[in-house]
């Protein structure tokens, strides 16, 4: 009894900084795919901002710029919000 494993993959970029990818939004991903689909050229206004997942920079990219990875993407990594973080105590100035 040979189970076939699914092959997981997703739409990304590369990222500008560290080379690592980055999962695309599901719209931008479905956008680029239905122009594809349609083979006409890509609008000049076809640019998104993407936060990199493992070096934490956003920068720019292109609707041209995504490709279909392999495997499932990489976990943000975030750090504690602040609101978890404790509360400082503030000293209390009299009004003069």
């Amino acid at each position: 009894m040979i189970e076939m494993m699914e092959k997981q993959s997703y739409s990304g970029v590369l990222c500008k900084s560290c080379r690592q990818p980055i999962p695309a939004p599901t719209v931008v991903g479905e956008a680029a795919a239905d122009i594809d689909a349609a083979s006409q050229p890509l609008p000049k206004a076809s640019v998104f901002n993407l936060r990199c997942r493992a070096c934490d920079k956003e920068r720019p990219y292109r609707r041209s710029d995504i490709v279909i990875f392999e495997g499932a993407p990489r976990p943000r990594t975030m750090p504690r919000p602040p609101s978890a973080l404790p509360a400082k105590k503030i000293a209390r100035v009299a009004n003069a």
